[in-house]
């Protein structure tokens, strides 16, 4: 029988990929050393067939060892370490960076071990990606606690607090974990499901022209109203997230920030298609977090460009009627940390005052790494010689290539209908790293880093970015997360490591899986909220289950999306310039 076009494709790609992963991904510019640490400690384990009895202990085992890590950074940043001596881990991982929260490996590694197995397993040891996975889920875990609460898990490396005063924390932490980890198994599938169904894009049963109301979540019965249903108790005007509103704060980090391209959609596309994923940022913002897109995409103020990549996203909103407080929770970081906008209650894009009582720039002017400090001088330089560089590997590897010079960045990018060898790339990228940090002359932060299909030194890093959103927002570092694609050494994503906890993740399946994962510790109901796969299905639910959801119509307007995404595809994504009408 003949295989459609459309899965001949879709089956080279995947070959393709599992190719470059046998043969290049291991080569060592392209590991993470406490990754691969964690690897080769179970490996013992596996040999000696001992894993299923000594698996969770050796989680338990990498939880001290972070723990003491985090403990001895923090009285070093401090000033108040009795001396300079690095960790047991900084000794057996020597490019282990900062942990900003404690993170519970055991019950992670159990909970994913509950669901695929991992220690029945005789002939294929724990592998990186899924050791990746397990770290997630314990970063999502820990995150629970972000408004501040001492908990269990937290209470080793706090100093002067009451247990009997957190008794019934960690009793309501224990039961929301507890009902998080038994849905674990649809969610998990998430991780090797490539394709989700789409969903409907608001539910009909709210009144014309209102918003969804956020679930009001009740820890001990479950969230929402009975069956998953939305509380419409609690009027909109007061459901901004805020504790002052009378419902309880977000059980989760305060703000996440995301990188663009392959973390909220596909290399070099737009956000359009993951209505799943739309849904999930709705409700975050619905529930006090601020959402904030910090990409590498510079196209200065220009706010139209942006606004083509996220064009799905920003109309989801709009149909959804997103609260004017909500859509100001929502921000964007163009060029790593150069222009910084804000969602308006027009659902468009417009820029943050830079100077000034309230500008952005002015405010986090305190910040060495800041913007506002640099100088023009300083950024040519660093620019000419990312440029000059780049120049010479083109030259010397017989690149089909063409170099874009911008304002904060100089880019290599290839010449039409070409691609650039992935090994070319990285060549390039540790060649400007390894000439950037050689120049005493090079005071600037910067990052050098492949994209994937072209690549890019942009002054500034993700960084400076999240911590001055940090700042300006008056958001802590352990209440603030991360989720990126690219956290290798030749990665945007790696420098975030220092100022925040992050996730690593593949593809946009996997960001709407964490953040599904994050609503439902948080005690926010989702199923109310188009979680079912037809309209056919939930008018059957809601039948059945005594549910309040009317049979729902797609809202989406299928000629306003082929609009969108005809123009999106005459943009340079490169350079933003549109070429066509």
């Amino acid at each position: 029988r003949t295989i459609p076009s459309t899965c001949r494709a879709y089956i080279t790609a995947i070959m393709s990929f599992s190719s470059r992963r046998r043969n290049y991904l291991l080569t060592p510019h392209r590991r993470d050393g406490l990754i691969e640490w964690m690897k080769s400690m179970l490996m013992h384990s596996f040999v000696l067939d001992a894993l299923e009895t000594t698996g969770a202990d050796t989680f338990s085992h990498f939880e001290m060892l972070i723990d003491e890590h985090r403990q001895i950074s923090m009285a070093q940043s401090a000033g108040s370490g009795s001396d300079d001596k690095p960790s047991r881990l900084k000794q057996l991982v020597p490019t282990v960076g900062n942990f900003h929260t404690h993170l519970p490996l055991r019950r992670a590694f159990e909970a994913y071990n509950a669901k695929y197995g991992l220690t029945k397993r005789k002939h294929i040891c724990i592998s990186f990606n899924e050791l990746r996975h397990i770290c997630n889920l314990a970063q999502i875990m820990a995150l629970r606690c972000a408004d501040g609460r001492t908990t269990a898990a937290t209470r080793g490396s706090a100093d002067g607090v009451d247990d009997d005063d957190d008794d019934d924390d960690d009793e309501e932490e224990a039961r929301a974990l507890k009902r998080w980890e038994s849905q674990l198994g649809e969610d998990l599938d998430l991780l090797n499901t490539p394709v989700l169904k789409p969903v409907g894009m608001c539910s009909s049963s709210d009144a014309p022209g209102a918003p969804p109301s956020p679930p009001a979540f009740d820890l001990d019965g479950g969230a929402g109203s009975s069956g998953g249903g939305v509380d419409r108790s609690t009027s909109s005007a007061d459901n901004s997230g805020g504790e002052s509103s009378g419902r309880n704060p977000f059980r989760g980090p305060k703000m996440i920030t995301f990188d663009g391209d392959q973390t909220l959609y596909s290399d070099g596309a737009n956000f359009e298609s993951n209505l799943r994923l739309a849904l999930y940022l709705y409700l975050l913002l619905r529930n006090g977090v601020t959402v904030a897109v910090v990409t590498a995409a510079g196209y200065e103020y220009h706010t139209e460009k942006y606004e083509l990549r996220l064009s799905g996203l920003l109309a989801y909103f709009r149909d959804c009627g997103l609260p004017t407080e909500d859509c100001e929770r929502f921000y964007l970081f163009g060029g790593e940390c150069n222009y910084l906008l804000q969602l308006g209650k027009d659902y468009k894009l417009h820029a943050v005052k830079e100077y000034g009582a309230g500008g952005w720039l002015t405010s986090t002017k305190y910040i060495e790494e800041t913007p506002g400090n640099w100088d023009d001088n300083e950024v040519n330089a660093l620019l000419d010689i990312a440029e000059e560089c780049m120049s010479k590997s083109v030259e010397e590897q017989n690149l089909r290539a063409r170099l874009i010079r911008k304002k904060r960045a100089v880019g290599l990018v290839p010449k039409a209908d070409e691609s650039i060898p992935r090994e070319a790339l990285d060549e390039t990228i540790l060649r400007v790293q390894a000439e950037l940090q050689r120049r005493s002359d090079v005071s600037l932060p910067f990052c050098a880093f492949n994209g994937g299909r072209d690549a890019w030194v942009d002054c500034g890093n993700k960084r400076v970015g999240v911590s001055i959103l940090q700042s300006y927002l008056g958001v802590p570092n352990e209440a603030t997360l991360h989720i990126g694609d690219q956290f290798l050494n030749t990665g945007n994503d790696f420098a975030a490591r220092e100022i925040c906890p992050c996730v690593w993740i593949t593809s946009p399946e996997e960001t709407t899986y964490i953040l599904k994962s994050i609503l439902r510790l948080a005690g926010v109901s989702i199923d109310g909220h188009g979680a079912t796969d037809s309209s056919v299905a939930a008018s059957k639910k809601a039948k059945d289950g005594g549910v309040t959801l009317k049979k729902r119509t797609s809202q989406l307007d299928f000629q306003e999306v082929e609009r969108r995404t005809e123009q999106v595809q005459k943009m340079d994504v490169f350079t933003g310039e549109l070429t066509g009408s």
